[in-house]
């Protein structure tokens, strides 16, 4: 006889870990801390890396699960800027392919690496947070391609370090997209009632783009909208555009 008692599996559990090799993606990993300068001069300026990076993504996040559409128009603009660096990289590396074409027959070489990488566990709150990880981990491959393209006379100095210069700043581009945002606990709750909240909210950060607002444009990695929320939104945005066109 069939046991027919109900069963329920355990949460999904998963490890992501990645490998650096070059000191470029590690460097932009790590970061660097603020240093103090020596007797009153000026000391260097802190610089972000990944795991800076993932948190303040993360609380984009979170307040997107909180219906701001603060933090939507956020996480929409996080993933262009995510998808425009990983076509400019793949034009790079199409580049690097091309000057790699010199290699005559019958040359041939190993793949580049370290004996001892950077090895890493990585947990991000958002899918987003994982797409610039990917994009680390190829410009990663790429500063090997790079630097053994240089080392083998495929590629000047000059051209290896415009490459590694353009693919760094890419991700620095993408850190940098982030440290503007401001958290605030305001929701299209807020909106639908215009409180004080939402009021001073707009004050403080700008009218929100409407096309965000009323969930029409919306990263595809955010979290589900409130439908509820932009129903009602969308009812007096259209009573709104009716009586102006009256």
């Amino acid at each position: 006889m069939a046991d027919n008692t109900e069963k329920r599996t355990g949460a999904l559990h998963s490890e992501l870990k990645i490998e650096l090799h070059s000191h470029y993606a590690i460097g932009l990993w790590q970061g660097r801390r603020a240093e103090k300068g020596e007797e009153g001069a000026k000391g260097k300026p802190a610089i972000m890396g990944m795991p800076r990076f993932l948190s303040l993504a993360s609380r984009i996040n979170q307040d997107s699960l909180k219906n701001n559409p603060w933090a939507d128009a956020a996480m929409l603009a996080l993933e262009e800027k995510i998808s425009g660096a990983s076509r400019t990289m793949s034009a790079l590396i199409n580049s690097l392919d091309s000057d790699m074409e010199l290699i005559p027959t019958g040359v041939t070489f190993t793949e580049p690496g370290v004996s001892a990488p950077l090895d890493i566990k990585v947990f991000s709150n958002t899918p987003l947070g994982y797409r610039c990880v990917y994009l680390l981990i190829g410009f990663d491959q790429f500063s090997k391609k790079v630097l053994q393209a240089s080392h083998y006379a495929l590629i000047s100095r000059t051209k290896r370090d415009q490459l590694l210069s353009e693919g760094g700043r890419l991700i620095r581009q993408i850190y940098g997209s982030v440290i503007s945002y401001r958290s605030l606990a305001v929701s299209r709750l807020d909106a639908v009632e215009n409180n004080a909240v939402w009021q001073q909210a707009v004050l403080d950060l700008g009218e929100p783009d409407v096309d965000v607002l009323l969930g029409n444009r919306r990263s595809a990695f955010s979290p589900p909208v409130n439908e509820a929320s932009v129903n009602l939104l969308r009812m007096r945005h259209r009573a709104n555009h009716n009586a102006a066109t009256k």
